[in-house]
């Protein structure tokens, strides 16, 4: 089987993230246009946005399990990503695509708020059918701590470790990575590359985030790094500019920030 593509449509671009549990559906529609015209096996993922994040916080999730009253936030939760899933999925089956939700509760546990096992196989099994498996940012048990937060990001990177995926694309509402903040500076540069020769200088330049659950854009690079590690290449660009997906897709490598494997992939 051809190396899958991964494809990351970020809950920052999908869903408007100052109201709770709002999908921005032009955006979701016109990315799953996009999606659907890649003709090779892609795995889909997602971020919670505001259907996640805000509940998130507000149970202190990503710290553990530490009280009762929280059980209830990992049903709201689950309830809410399900129904951003579907959102997606209703899009894909539109454009006959046909597609397996599959929860990252139900394949992977964690250990001290990282990875720790996981079964792939049943991505494997239905990329072989010829399905997208949609998968999302998710609440997931944890051996030591009784729960946690896996970010899609963090699943991405995953899944270049264990199944040589052939690139990431990590959709967000930026253009790709920046020396500063573009919302609030107009300043700040765009990084056009990260390799094994500048990566050092691009982590001393991006501050840990406090107001995203998932780590924001330094967690989202750290994925990428790791990915390069493994001899894949990721890129994070635009998703709310038409077209920025679709020309990834067909191959492009001059949209967003561009991170360089460095190693080769292992055929």
């Amino acid at each position: 089987m051809k190396a899958p593509v991964v494809v990351k449509l970020g809950g920052s671009a999908i869903t408007v993230k100052s109201k709770a549990s709002t999908a921005r559906l032009e955006v979701i529609h016109n990315a799953i246009k996009e999606v659907v015209s890649y003709s090779g096996p892609m795995v889909l993922l997602h971020g919670g946005g505001s259907f996640a994040h805000p509940f998130v916080s507000r149970a202190a999730l990503r710290n553990g399990f530490r009280q009762k009253s929280q059980l209830s936030s990992v049903s709201e939760i689950e309830l809410n990503l399900d129904q951003l899933t579907r959102i997606i999925g209703i899009g894909l089956l539109l454009r006959h695509r046909p597609f397996v939700p599959l929860a990252p509760m139900s394949f992977m546990t964690l250990r001290q708020g990282q990875v720790g096992r996981s079964f792939l196989d049943p991505i494997t099994a239905a990329l072989r059918l010829g399905l997208i498996p949609l998968i999302h940012g998710d609440v997931a048990f944890d051996e030591i701590r009784g729960c946690g937060i896996v970010s899609a990001d963090r699943i991405a990177s995953l899944l270049g470790e264990k199944m040589g995926t052939s690139r990431v694309l990590f959709g967000s509402d930026v253009d790709g990575l920046y020396d500063g903040n573009p919302k609030t500076s107009a300043k700040a540069e765009l990084i056009v590359e990260v390799n094994r020769s500048n990566y050092i200088r691009v982590l001393k330049g991006l501050k840990p985030t406090s107001d995203d659950v998932t780590g924001g854009m330094r967690g989202k690079v750290l994925q990428a790094l790791r990915l390069a590690k493994h001899g894949c290449e990721s890129y994070i660009f635009n998703l709310t500019e038409s077209g920025n997906l679709g020309s990834l897709l067909r191959g492009s490598s001059s949209i967003g920030t561009r991170f360089v494997p460095w190693r080769k992939a292992r055929q």
